[in-house]
C-alpha cells in the first residue's frame, strides 16, 4: 500500500514537475530554456513507476500542459487541433510501452539512446505538422506541398527564421540532461556507477 502511494506521488510529482515548467518557459522565454521535460517523464516515468499505468504519465503530462494550457490557439483553428492532440497523445503513449520494454534490462546506455530516438522521432513528427498545416491548409503556403517541402521544413526551415535543425539539437540535449535528473532522482547508481551491476557480474563468473 505504502509502495503504491509512493508511485501515485511520484507520477503527480511528475506530471506538475512538467505543468510548472511548461508553464515558466512560456512566462519567461528569455530566463527559461525552449526545451521540454515530457519525453524524459514519459520515458523514464515508464521505466521506474509501476508497468500498469506508468506508460500513461507522459500522455497525461501532455494533455494537461499542452492541451489546457499552451495550445488554446489550436482550438480557434478548427481540426488541426484535435488531430495534433490525438497523435501527439498516441506519441507520448508509445514513448511510455518503450519505456516499459527497457524496464525490464534498463541501462544507461539504452536509456540514453531511447531518449535520443524519441527525440528524434518527435522533431520529425512535429516539422510534420507544421509542414503538413502551412502546406496544405493555407492559400500562400510557405512550404511547397511536395517531398521536397518536407525535406525543407525538417532540415533549415523557412528564410529569415533560425533552421530547423537547430531545434533537434537543443531536442536532444534538452532530452538528456531531463532524463539524467530524473534518472539522479530515481536511481542515482544508475547514472553514478553505470557499470557496477556489469562489474559485479564479471568478478562472479571469474570466481
Amino acid at each position: 500500500m505504502t509502495r503504491d502511494r509512493s508511485s501515485l506521488y511520484w507520477a503527480l510529482f511528475l506530471v506538475l514537475g512538467c505543468i510548472c515548467y511548461r508553464l515558466l518557459s512560456g512566462a519567461f522565454p528569455d530566463l527559461v530554456p525552449n526545451v521540454s521535460p515530457m519525453i524524459a517523464v514519459a520515458l523514464v516515468g515508464a521505466i521506474y513507476l509501476p508497468r500498469a499505468w506508468g506508460w500513461l504519465v507522459g500522455p497525461a503530462a501532455f494533455l494537461v500542459t499542452d492541451a489546457a494550457f499552451l495550445s488554446t490557439n489550436y482550438r480557434t483553428e478548427g481540426s488541426m487541433f484535435s488531430w495534433g492532440t490525438a497523435v501527439f497523445l498516441l506519441f507520448y503513449a508509445l514513448v511510455g510501452g518503450f519505456g516499459a520494454l527497457l524496464a525490464g534490462r534498463k541501462s544507461l546506455l539504452k536509456i540514453a539512446g531511447g531518449s535520443v530516438l524519441c527525440s528524434i522521432t518527435f522533431y520529425v513528427l512535429a516539422n510534420t505538422f507544421a509542414w503538413w498545416g502551412n502546406s496544405l491548409t493555407t492559400i500562400t503556403p510557405s512550404y511547397a506541398p511536395t517531398l521536397a517541402g518536407w525535406w525543407q521544413a525538417n532540415t533549415v526551415g523557412l528564410p529569415g527564421w533560425q533552421p530547423t535543425w537547430t531545434f533537434l539539437r537543443n531536442g536532444v540535449l534538452g532530452d538528456l540532461v531531463f532524463t539524467t535528473v530524473l534518472l539522479l532522482a530515481f536511481d542515482p547508481s544508475l547514472v553514478l556507477h553505470p557499470f557496477r551491476s556489469r562489474a559485479r557480474v564479471t568478478s562472479s563468473s571469474a570466481a
